[in-house]
């Protein structure tokens, strides 16, 4: 009998530490997709707008060597 309850115990215990992992894991992915999303997507915006606008510029330059 004590046996029984211990073991019960014990896996008890091991199903609420796996369940404090699972939520924890659940918010951590979230944080991961909003910082991709909010963060390293405006990013690569910034980045690819200012690729953009170099391009531009370099193009109007040889258009202008170029008369």
């Amino acid at each position: 009998m004590l046996l029984s309850r211990f073991l019960n115990d014990k896996k008890s215990r091991i199903r609420c530490k796996f369940a404090k992992l699972a939520n924890k894991s659940a918010s951590n992915t979230a944080r991961f997709a909003r910082l991709i999303l909010f963060d390293f997507l405006s990013k690569i915006y910034i980045r690819n707008s200012l690729i953009f606008i170099i391009l531009l510029i370099l193009k109007g330059k040889k258009e202008v060597r170029k008369i």
